[in-house]
């Protein structure tokens, strides 16, 4: 606003003296052509404002205008009388333009003064304009967001209807960002819950077993000592799935990503495997021709595979099989099991941390296997799905992608 006002005032200068000017000239031909015919006798009679005179000189400085001792304000400019082949003739035109100079900085004034006026009122509105529309909501918005607390988040959702149009795609980004954490928070308390309760019982059976056997130290019980090596072992595997969880969640696990040969990895998880169930663990004939070589951390799929593997065994009777299939687009391994399968609504729900299925009712587990699978699955580029199995049974997949380099020999 300042600079339009500013611009104008340069523009209306300017046409007011491009105006004065026009006038004055046009003043000083009729004068000069009344001096040249006769119609007009040198001096000019006094009380008209204009003094004119003949002198001879030749034309000098362009028009000027100066500022007499008694503040008088005279615009004074010369012009040729005689055509330049007869004597040098100039007259001297001096214009009285004391009131035009004064009428023109009061209406300069006065446009300034307009200006000045309709700056502060501006000013004003755009307080009252930041004060209702920016400062006030941000006020809100911040004793809203002091109101929040940990166990409240997702609960207390911002009313976008409550804010000014230009606050609600903020409301709204924050809600989302609400929800997420809340989210995540609610994940993070069950996991504790989950590890607090899986915890509490493999520590419960060794502090019996263990206060039990320093009271009766003649007595030596195999069946407590086997009991408590089991339970220990448990509770080890549990704080080793739980660290995984916890570098999974922080993005600091590591992964040593090679290119590999699925049978052969397959074919190292059965020797690991072999000695838990040799009777019911199987391996599938191989397949016609050569496989793609996949990207993937050896160990990390030994743990994948021995992970499913004690999940088959523990949740059916039959033997369990581990397979292995090429697609055009991945190379799966698999884990086939005779059991009561894993309905396909409770698919998805199963791959989450301390959830359990409907058919794992009545047996022993924590609900942590297929979650820290499915977390390194994502963690090496793959996904784990759930089937089912030729016969029936569950089909447990390990999807890996195929690697660039040449096919396996």
């Amino acid at each position: 606003m300042v600079a339009g006002y500013s611009l104008l005032f340069a523009v209306s200068r300017g046409f007011v003296e491009s105006e004065r000017w026009d006038r004055h000239q046009q003043l000083v031909v009729s004068l000069a052509d009344g001096v040249g015919d006769g119609r007009v006798t040198l001096p000019l009679p006094p009380g008209l404002g204009v003094e004119a005179q003949r002198i001879q000189t030749r034309l000098g400085d362009p028009p000027q205008t100066i500022r007499s001792a008694d503040g008088r304000v005279w615009l004074i400019s010369r012009t040729q009388l005689l055509a330049p082949s007869q004597k040098a003739s100039v007259l001297e035109v001096r214009q009285d333009i004391t009131a035009s100079v004064a009428r023109s900085q009061r209406d300069l004034l006065l446009l300034i003064a307009v200006a000045g006026g309709s700056v502060l009122f501006t000013s004003a509105l755009l307080r009252l304009v930041i004060w209702r529309g920016l400062i006030q909501p941000l006020r809100g918005f911040t004793h809203e967001l002091e109101q929040l607390e940990a166990d409240s988040l997702g609960s207390h959702v911002l009313s976008t209807a409550e804010h000014p149009s230009e606050f609600r795609s903020i409301v709204e980004a924050f809600n989302q960002l609400q929800a997420r954490l809340a989210s995540a928070w609610q994940r993070e308390r069950r996991f504790v819950d989950g590890v607090a309760h899986e915890l509490r019982t493999p520590i419960t059976v060794i502090s019996s077993h263990a206060q039990r056997l320093q009271a009766e130290p003649s007595q030596t019980s195999t069946a407590a000592v086997a009991l408590i090596a089991a339970e220990a072992k448990r509770l080890g595997e549990l704080i080793s799935v739980m660290l995984d969880f916890a570098r999974v969640d922080a993005g600091r696990l590591t992964l040593a990503v090679l290119d590999h040969d699925p049978e052969v990895l397959l074919l190292g998880a059965l020797e690991r495997l072999q000695g838990v169930a040799p009777d019911r663990l199987q391996l599938a004939p191989s397949v016609e021709g050569d496989l793609p070589r996949i990207r993937a951390d050896a160990d990390r799929v030994h743990q994948c595979l021995a992970a499913l593997v004690d999940n088959a065994l523990r949740y059916s009777d039959g033997a369990v099989q581990l397979a292995v299939s090429a697609s055009s687009t991945g190379v799966t391994l698999h884990v086939h099991d005779q059991g009561p399968g894993i309905p396909i609504a409770e698919r998805d729900q199963v791959l989450e941390r301390f959830v359990r299925g409907s058919t794992a009712s009545g047996t022993q587990g924590s609900g942590l296997g297929l979650a820290i699978v499915n977390d390194l699955m994502r963690a090496m580029q793959g996904e784990l799905l759930i089937g089912d199995a030729p016969g029936g049974g569950a089909d447990l997949q390990l999807r890996f992608k195929i690697s660039d380099r040449q096919l396996a020999p």
